[in-house]
């Protein structure tokens, strides 16, 4: 195993760093990019930065721009507690062209490109809305369950208010109501997958008749029962 070293890593070509928590991954990653700032001469919205959750994304902008004022400071002063802010002040004569990088790169800050992994796909569709065939207003949902409520919902108002009563009331006794379907939805794992058997729409033709008849039956049966 390599220990990874952020102040003499290069920068070029592909790092795959693998660390648990609490191991320093937000400060190493500040840290390269500050270095992109200095040495690659990047400005703040060419780098990219990609995390998992909004809470990480907002704690890697506050630390990210906190490193770079602390090497700002630095270089004004010539030197730092923090080992690696010194050992990078110790690399440049020029600690005046140093402070200006960093100067703009806080200026500019407010166009990093620091996101959670769905809102970086969300800015490239809306950058990128011809090329990807996408709608300007296109957007990504985290938690599709709102969207199979709206579904299962549509699907009870569509096609179960408008059955007959008593085919209505044998549905409501078999299932629990939308939840069922929502249930049902939430476990389709494939996209086209089929249901066998496949079931055929019951003919409600003598429905009618059969009402008839049991109303007759209602009417009839209190008479029949005797005194």
């Amino acid at each position: 195993m390599k220990v990874f070293d952020p102040i003499h890593t290069l920068l070029k070509g592909t790092n795959l760093i693998e660390a648990s928590a609490g191991t320093g991954k937000t400060y190493t990653i500040a840290g390269i990019f500050l270095r992109l700032i200095l040495e690659e001469r990047l400005t703040a919205d060419q780098i990219l930065v990609v995390t998992f959750t909004k809470a990480a994304t907002e704690e890697l902008k506050e630390r990210i721009r906190n490193k770079l004022l602390m090497a700002k400071s630095a270089f004004l002063k010539g030197g730092s507690h923090d080992g690696f802010i010194e050992a990078l002040v110790k690399k440049y004569d020029h600690p005046a062209w140093a402070v200006q990088r960093i100067q703009d790169a806080v200026v500019d800050f407010d166009d990093a490109a620091i996101f959670t992994i769905h809102g970086f796909c969300q800015r490239v569709l809306h950058e990128n809305a011809f090329e990807t065939q996408s709608l300007f207003d296109t957007e990504l949902v985290t938690d599709p369950m709102g969207l199979s409520r709206e579904i299962v919902d549509d699907f009870w108002r569509t096609h179960v208010y408008s059955l007959p009563a008593q085919v209505l009331n044998f549905f409501l006794k078999k299932i629990s109501g939308p939840d069922y379907f929502l249930k049902l939805l939430t476990q389709k794992s494939a996209a086209d997958i089929r249901i066998i058997p496949e079931l055929e729409a019951p003919d409600l033709a003598t429905l009618g008749d059969f009402e008839k008849i049991f109303n007759r039956l209602k009417d009839y049966w209190p008479l029949s029962r005797g005194p």
